[in-house]
């Protein structure tokens, strides 16, 4: 279990980071320039395949597209990404070949996303969650309000 005084002060420096790491939602369909190669999402009914240079690597149940990007390199290409989707947050890490899906299986309204080294940070209108090695984690702080 993490100490409640290690989680405040991680949400004290990435408040205090500002934009260092976090990354605006997109709605866009692609193609998206990754790591991995070029991503389209297509539609599907009432879902979406996700395909990485013609190769389905997934599928999402989601009435509406939107995901959240970590870029990389010096062309900006998408390294990670968060996507919501009906059934839950999804992550697709693309600096492997195929790409890695990782279901967090959380549905979660998000207002913003932290990418660390190894692990995402989740702000959403629920609180903020870390995502790290599978296991999605509840933040919290019983002093301090973060806005």
């Amino acid at each position: 279990m993490i100490d409640r005084r290690w989680k405040g002060l991680l949400m004290a420096v990435l408040v205090a980071s500002g934009a260092s790491g976090a990354h605006a939602q997109s709605s866009a369909s692609g193609p998206i320039a990754t790591t991995g190669g070029a991503l389209q999402f297509v539609p599907d009914g009432a879902a979406y395949v996700a395909q990485v240079d013609g190769r389905v690597f997934d599928h999402l149940n989601a009435n509406r597209l939107r995901h959240f990007d970590e870029t990389s390199g010096a062309h900006g290409a998408v390294a990670r990404m968060i996507v919501e989707g009906n059934d839950g947050l999804v992550l697709y890490d693309f600096r492997r070949n195929p790409p890695a899906v990782e279901r967090i299986g959380r549905r979660l309204k998000l207002d913003g996303v932290y990418w660390q080294r190894d692990e995402v940070v989740l702000k959403s209108t629920e609180g903020w969650y870390r995502f790290q090695r599978g296991t999605l984690t509840k933040l919290t702080s019983s002093k301090t309000i973060y806005h």
